[in-house]
């Protein structure tokens, strides 16, 4: 029985024509991410965040493998379509022409393909045929929106390319009236303007072809403020010779195949975007002309959503995407290059700093980044930005700030407060979100107008003004604006914008009970957001309850002081960066400043604490899940520490950091061991763990010689027991010793430490130890010595419960396996993956990925291998941990011999030699390493990555015809 898939309108399956019952919405969107796809892996996680973005449910996993079981059920009448779970995730195969989006490109690709202009132009309508309306319309997600959007665009390029394929087989006189249609839908597309044109003109209407030429150059002048392009400036021209010849065409459009550009930054939009038209135009066409646009303007004139707004709508020009880098957390300049790698997943590479990682990396990108709230790290942030205009010559940078960053090349756009007619249609859009029943008509003639004007059009103050709406009318509202001295006052020196925000901050300050004050100042303390509990536990005050937090919480967030992002699990609070530094500015009147950031610190040090102890249990993963949107709060918290001399409190701190924010976030809190290490008493009980924890890092790094000059100032001390498995000073020295070809060295240490751990009856620590037993084994290539060491950590993890110990069990036990069996090795390698990434644990699960890969390296088809270790280096790219990318480039040498790239395998083999690593191949296998000539680790990457592209792209006879043997470890 024959089943057809169509998705260019609402989501059908048709058995031998009879349409079948698809379920309700979440399954179809299961569908449409699996047929989006077809015949190719989707990783359970990406299946996830396309059906439930950010808010999944509690056991997502287990909810996807219903909706799959369900389809298959389904679809279990249909012959040849199957839906299979590989090692790279879900897959439904079926014949992709049973699928009406890939018949309809590969009829667009046959039409491009074809020289007759009238075959083509027959191939063309016949894809076009297929759209049966909006695709998968009945669905809302933002990844289902975003491949609507793609494809939306994909259609108009295709109709672009039909109508030029018809122009030229003469059909003029048939396209005429959908193209007039069409130039109305899209009135600044040039190149559907010269083919109207061109189809009046061939229809005898010469006067009317120019009246187009005339208009479409008014249009493009009045919104865009540009002149007609070259290729439009042509077709008139043309017109004007009295010889249209053909129609000039912009370049060929994107490949079917292409995928809408990821949005993976961009903050969801929790209301609607008002006005600001010409705005949005005006900053689209500034990015597309310039690589550095700075978008300036007082606190409050809505410079953050005019750039999200601008983005969103030019998104798909991107190739890898929009990224959207907050600053206003940060404290200081030190951590902007730290803000824009995290919001890029990218960890520190070695050898680089922060910000040279981030240039080397976006070197080779087609991105927008935007960089949000400038102002108060202006220089680090203006260098930075700098740096990756001059080198990153495919990214463009949109920032925005209430000063220029003032380097050169910058494009700065102010953005005016609102004018009346939008200001009051933004008053009347939120003043219905508080009262449904408000209407703009009924009010008294004129009174909303009177308060936009005397709020300055300034978007903030009117959001703040309209709120009151739910308890006031607006003559009230309007009554309460002289009260408040809005139109006169605030500090002198400050330009009129500032003063009249300030005072509407004061005005929305004073309607405040004396209560609901003390919160929102106290609240200005967090960076970032904040969930109920740190509302409580740092603003509450003394025999308050949390009742009465809530209570006070919710009243801030009904006057709009305060801004509620809501999760799957907790809601999360936001204070706006304006109303922060305004509460700020209250503390520091009331003398309370320091109190309040110490209360933050102490609450933030206590809390990480349990968490950290958390990390050892079952409970790890909510305990991730509690503590890591809160990872800014930690920041400023050992700031606070440190800037404080609390050198007790910083270290309780950063020695709870190791399992959460190190193998999770990134390397950062590394350093920060490092600087507290440098001021503590090493007679404190908690300096072996913080030295552990920095010398752990400059391992991470690839920095050995570092990382055993700072393992050696704990003088063989070991952490106390419940120590993050990472931080210990005495393991980093040993996993030295083990990267550097020393194996036997680290077995001793190791050993020792196993019987240690079986005597503190410590299963955490045994896990660990016996992980690494097994571990040296492999290396010391015995693996069946370390079988029994590697099985007795899978019985002792399972008794925690932990999802990190069962991972690290599973790959022990999956690496003295590969040899001997190598099916249940890819297996248990898997599943050690899944578990870590259950945790959020990005460095275990990045490790077993490595392992899984390096195993479809020997025994899998190349083209499946050579993809999984391209995920990989990627991986590692991001992560920044040069121990494990290295590691990683000796099984892509390995891999490159096997299937014959001799020459890159020659070059990466140099690399390896030249950076003091272990190569798998012999010095007689290739030319003698001459070091001085050998890439660099960035660049061995890149070599490596390309040579697997090439790889993966190759068929399977030429594999087979270049295939080598692979040498053993």
């Amino acid at each position: 029985m024959t089943l057809e898939f169509r998705l260019l309108g609402d989501v059908e399956a048709r058995l031998d024509g009879q349409r079948l019952e698809t379920g309700h919405a979440r399954q179809r969107c299961v569908i449409v991410a699996l047929l989006v796809d077809v015949n190719q892996p989707v990783p359970a996680d990406q299946l996830i965040d396309r059906v439930w973005a950010d808010q999944p449910p509690h056991r997502a996993r287990n909810a996807l493998a219903a909706y799959l079981s369900r389809l298959r059920q389904l679809l279990a009448d249909a012959e040849d379509v199957q839906i299979v779970r590989e090692p790279g995730g879900y897959m439904l195969t079926t014949d992709a022409m049973s699928v009406d989006l890939h018949r309809f490109r590969h009829l667009v690709s046959q039409a491009r393909a074809t020289v007759d202009p009238a075959d083509a132009a027959a191939l063309f309508d016949s894809a076009l045929e297929l759209w049966r309306g909006e695709p998968f319309a009945s669905l809302d997600t933002p990844w289902v929106n975003d491949v609507r959007a793609a494809l939306e665009g994909e259609r108009l390029s295709v109709v672009l390319d039909r109508n030029d394929a018809g122009l030229r087989a003469g059909r003029h006189g048939q396209l005429l009236v959908g193209l007039v249609a069409a130039l109305q839908a899209h009135p600044l597309d040039e190149r559907l303007a010269g083919q109207l044109m061109l189809a009046q003109y061939r229809s005898g209407r010469q006067s009317d072809a120019l009246d187009t030429f005339r208009q479409m150059r008014e249009r493009l002048v009045e919104e865009l403020g540009a002149d007609p392009s070259p290729s439009l400036r042509q077709v008139h021209q043309q017109i004007l010779d009295g010889d249209p010849g053909q129609p000039v065409s912009e370049a060929a459009a994107p490949s079917s195949g292409r995928r809408a550009a990821p949005h993976a930054g961009l903050p969801r939009r929790a209301t609607s975007f008002v006005g600001r038209k010409q705005d949005v135009l005006r900053v689209a066409a500034a990015v597309r002309e310039d690589p550095l646009v700075t978008l300036t303007g007082v606190g409050g004139v809505g410079k953050t959503r005019l750039a999200i707004e601008a983005a969103s709508r030019d998104a798909e020009r991107f190739g890898d995407g929009v990224w959207f880098c907050e600053l206003a957390p940060l404290d200081d300049g030190v951590a902007v290059g730290h803000a824009v790698a995290a919001t890029l997943r990218l960890q520190q590479q070695q050898g680089l700093g922060i910000e040279e990682t981030v240039i080397e990396y976006l070197r080779g990108r087609e991105l927008l980044l935007i960089v949000d709230n400038c102002e108060h790290v202006l220089d680090t942030a203006a260098r930075l930005i700098d740096q990756i205009v001059e080198h990153c010559t495919h990214v463009s940078v949109l920032a925005t700030s209430r000063e220029a960053l003032g380097i050169d090349g910058e494009r700065i756009l102010p953005v005016a407060p609102l004018p009346v007619e939008e200001a009051t249609a933004l008053f009347a859009d939120r003043a219905r979100a508080g009262r449904p029943d408000f209407d703009l008509d009924r009010e008294p003639v004129g009174a909303v107008a009177a308060i936009c004007q005397r709020l300055d059009g300034l978007p903030l103050a009117i959001e703040l003004a309209a709120a009151k709406m739910r308890v006031m009318s607006s003559l009230d509202v309007a009554r309460r604006l002289d009260v408040a001295r809005l139109l006169s006052g605030g500090a002198r020196g400050t330009p009129p914008r500032q003063q009249s925000l300030t005072a509407t901050l004061d005005w929305s300050y004073r309607l405040l009970a004396e209560p609901e004050q003390a919160l929102f100042d106290g609240l200005s303390v967090f960076a970032g957001g904040f969930d109920l509990d740190g509302a409580h536990g740092v603003c509450g005050e003394d025999g308050a309850t949390e009742h009465d937090t809530v209570e006070l919480l919710t009243g801030l967030v009904d006057k709009s002081m305060v801004t509620v992002r809501s999760g799957s699990d907790r809601s999360r609070y936001l204070v706006l960066e304006t109303l922060r530094a305004y509460g700020r500015e209250r503390l520091r009147e009331k003398g309370t400043s320091d109190q309040n950031a110490v209360r933050h610190a102490v609450y933030f040090t206590e809390q990480v604490e349990q968490a950290a102890a958390a990390m050892h249990g079952a409970d790890e993963r909510a305990a991730v899940e509690r503590m890591l949107p809160d990872y800014d709060n930690l920041r400023a918290a050992f700031e606070r520490a440190m800037a404080d001399g609390d050198i007790d409190l910083a270290l309780r701190l950063v020695t709870s950091l190791p399992e959460l924010a190190y193998l999770r976030v990134g390397y950062e809190s590394a350093g920060w061991a490092e600087r507290t290490i440098e001021v503590a008493d090493p007679d404190h009980p908690l300096f072996p763990a913080a030295v552990g924890l920095a010398a752990r890092g400059a391992w991470n790094r690839g920095e050995f010689d570092h990382a055993r000059s700072l393992a050696i100032r704990s003088e063989g001390r070991i952490p106390l027991r419940g120590t993050g498995r990472v931080a210990y000073p005495a393991d980093v020295l040993a996993d030295v010793a083990l990267y550097e070809g020393d194996a036997d060295a680290a077995l001793a240490h190791y050993g020792a430490e196993t019987l240690r751990a079986r005597g503190d009856a410590d299963p955490i620590r045994l896990v660990w130890t016996l992980f690494y037993v097994a571990i040296c084994h492999a290396a010391l290539r015995t693996p069946e010595e370390g079988l029994a060491a590697a099985q007795e950590s899978v019985r002792v993890a399972e008794t925690t419960a932990n999802p990190t110990a069962r991972s690290m069990a599973r790959y022990a036990l999956g690496l003295v396996l590969k040899k001997s069996e190598p099916d249940r090795a890819l297996a248990l390698f898997d599943e050690a993956a899944e578990l870590a990434a259950s945790a959020q644990n990005f460095w275990w699960h990045g490790i077993a990925l490595m392992e899984a890969a390096a195993t479809r390296a020997v025994h899998a088809d190349p083209v499946t291998a050579a993809r999984a270790l391209v995920d990989v280096l990627d991986h590692w790219d991001r992560v920044g941990d040069w121990s494990q990318q290295w590691l990683n480039l000796r099984y892509v040498t390995r891999f490159l011999v096997r299937v014959g790239a001799v020459e890159d395998a020659a070059a990466l083999h140099h690399a390896l030699v030249a950076a003091g690593r272990l190569s798998p191949l012999e010095a007689a296998d290739v030319d003698a390493p001459d070091t001085s000539e050998a890439l660099s680790g960035p660049e061995a990457v890149a070599r490596a990555r390309s040579s697997l592209g090439r790889t993966a792209e190759a068929s399977a006879d030429d594999r087979a015809q270049r295939g080598f043997d692979f040498f053993p470890r």
